[in-house]
């Protein structure tokens, strides 16, 4: 006989009662239980059809002239404090403020909230999408009362992978225990962090008040966990029943009673799966490196069950999409063994393979080398390895601390573009000072040297590098006479001079007439129409409510340019929608792959809101991973 959900939901609660009294299990204090699941309150929506924001405690004052005490005075009562406006990260901590949403509609936030790209390689993408998602801020009338919210957010935290973020919004979000999907994702969370003592803790008190499949796998994991194993088998044979189909859930639970188990595929492991193969000490297939989820990579990069170079596949993806800190990964590089040989002619096996046991040999190499100019070349390798594979940016933050410590010197001059571009890229604008003078000097009796220059002063440009102050249409005429002729030298001038007027350096029409003689209809993927009036519409208004802000002042003759009046760190009405905006329009592909034109508006948009830093950064991230 078939059992059902609630059959097993049903034996699961009568072991969970006897788990948690005999203390077998990770208790919970002794007034605690089964929480009871209740809807949160519903705010009475308005009558009006005026906008209506919760106050920054998320509390609606009280509109009603009736609320008046005996003794005539009024009383105005606060509701409920809403767990949709929670946050931790105020305008002084990096937030957007408070009225972010104000003139955001209902519609438009529910509708495009889902669609936040999470998986991307952009980092200022990442830090300001997580910016977004942290901030305390009112909601549109409407959206508040039931979590929805609040529970969105934490989730796409919980996507990125961002651990230290969920937790920290788990926390500040008042009666989160009413919420099931928001206990499931902070359980998700400990998973992957492999703190199962509070997993547990939740599973445990979710068991008893939700039927969910979830729940149930949870609590046979930790029944397991407490060597309950008679139970956890009791729970596995009633799922099967039902007709689960989850065999490496059951081969796992199988390994926690000590029998032998190999799992074979793992193509998408889930946080659970790969909580207890860390636990049952099962060794992850190689396949469990091909889940897209920052969070599983990073916690498969700090599994000691698996490979070394599952674990630097892992790490380097990780830390691409932002989940895994790039100590982290600098460890990892330093504990890999290598052999005498290996150690002794890093560079021919570089030359070999280009994988990640390749960049941890050079950043070893780098590390432990005295010698200026054995540094340089396994520092130029590493680089010139993560520009093929697609990961420049990152390799860059692993090198910078060697980097800064390699000495300028007459006999490194070749070495001088290659960090350059890595120190701007890494935004160490002063460190990146005595290597331009170097290459300066070098450039009056070296052609390769002046190419270089020529060819680094735009980045250097769109990075505010004091080296580019003089910037005009002398030095972009240079550019474009070493360019022109190489591959992609149109498509390169197209994106640079559409980021150049971005910051108000006005690029000669007589440029712009040369880039006419190729193909007169290009294909390109292009945002949404919608979103894409919608991003006009919402920049004008701040431009035209602050015509001053907005407006850009350039001389044509001290060829200078002169930021908005807005205060980094202070944002106009609308910055949230500005920034959600310009992150669906950008996507998945980032600065990095969004087609010139669409590049240009979005980063105009930005500016117009106030967001200077942050078009500075992603600006230049376009260029490198252009080629400039």
């Amino acid at each position: 006989m078939t059992g059902s959900r609630a059959d097993i939901s049903a034996a699961l609660v009568a072991v969970a009662l006897s788990f948690a009294v005999s203390g077998a299990a990770f208790a919970q204090g002794p007034e605690s239980g089964p929480v009871r699941l209740a809807p949160g309150q519903q705010n009475v929506e308005s009558q009006t059809d005026e906008p209506q924001f919760e106050n920054g405690n998320g509390a609606v004052q009280s509109n009603n002239l009736n609320d008046v005490d005996p003794a005539g005075v009024r009383v105005d009562s606060l509701s409920s404090i809403d767990p949709d406006t929670a946050g931790v990260l105020g305008v002084e901590d990096g937030g957007f403020g408070l009225d972010m949403w104000m003139g955001t509609s209902r519609r438009m936030l529910e509708t495009m909230m889902r669609r936040i790209p999470v998986n991307v390689g952009s980092s200022t993408m990442r830090d300001m999408t997580r910016r977004l998602l942290l901030t305390s801020a009112s909601v549109p009338s409407g959206l508040s009362g039931n979590a929805a919210h609040i529970t969105r957010r934490v989730g796409l935290l919980s996507q990125m992978g961002d651990i230290n973020g969920v937790v920290q919004l788990l926390d500040a979000t008042p009666g989160r225990s009413q919420y099931d999907e928001l206990v499931r994702h902070e359980a998700n969370t400990r998973f992957l962090a492999n703190d199962n003592a509070r997993a547990c803790s939740l599973a445990a008190g979710q068991i008893g008040t939700v039927d969910s499949q979830y729940w149930q796998k949870a609590f046979i994991f930790c029944q397991a966990l407490a060597g309950e194993h008679d139970a956890a088998a009791l729970g596995v044979s009633l799922l099967v029943e039902t007709g689960d189909e989850d065999p490496a859930f059951f081969k796992l639970v199988d390994a926690l009673a000590g029998r032998e188990v190999t799992l074979d595929s793992l193509p998408d492991p889930s946080p659970l799966h790969l909580s207890m193969a860390r636990v049952a000490k099962v060794r992850l297939p190689a396949d469990v490196v091909s889940s897209n989820s920052p969070g599983v990579l990073r916690t498969i990069a700090v599994s000691p069950n698996a490979s070394v170079e599952l674990r630097l596949e892992a790490a380097e993806r990780a830390e691409q999409a932002g989940s895994l800190p790039t100590d982290t990964l600098r460890q990892l590089y330093t504990s890999v063994s290598f052999s005498d040989q290996e150690m002794a002619n890093p560079l021919s096996r570089a030359e070999a393979e280009s994988g990640p046991l390749s960049r941890a040999l050079l950043y070893r190499t780098a590390l432990i080398q005295t010698v200026p100019m054995a540094q340089a070349e396994a520092v130029t390798r590493a680089l010139s390895l993560a520009r093929e594979g697609g990961r420049y940016a990152s390799i860059v933050r692993v090198f910078m601390p060697i980097l800064r410590r390699i000495p300028p010197s007459a006999e490194l001059a070749w070495f001088a573009p290659e960090v350059i571009r890595a120190l701007l890229v890494g935004g160490d604008t002063e460190a990146v000072s005595t290597w331009f003078s170097l290459l300066r000097a070098n450039s009056l009796h070296n052609d390769q040297s002046a190419e270089a220059l020529d060819t680094l002063l735009p980045v250097a440009r769109l990075a505010g590098a004091v080296e580019a102050e003089e910037w005009g249409p002398k030095q972009l005429a240079a550019w474009w006479g070493r360019t022109r002729d190489k591959q992609g030298g149109s498509a390169k001038a197209a994106l640079l001079y559409g980021l150049l007027e971005v910051f108000g350096d006005k690029t000669p029409a007589e440029a712009w007439e040369v880039l006419l003689d190729g193909p007169q209809r290009v294909t390109v993927a292009m945002p949404n129409p919608a979103l894409w009036n919608r991003l006009d519409v919402v920049s004008r208004e701040i431009a035209t409510s602050k015509p001053q802000l907005a407006q850009e002042s350039y001389d044509s003759e001290e060829q200078s340019f002169e930021q908005s009046d807005i205060q980094e760190g202070t944002y106009p009405p609308r910055i949230g929608e500005i920034v959600l905006l310009s992150l669906l329009a950008l996507g998945e592909g980032g600065p990095g792959q969004a087609e010139p034109v669409v590049l240009n508006r979005v980063l105009s948009a930005m500016m117009t809101a106030g967001l200077q830093k942050e078009v500075r950064a992603l600006s230049l991230e376009a260029a490198v991973a252009a080629g400039l």
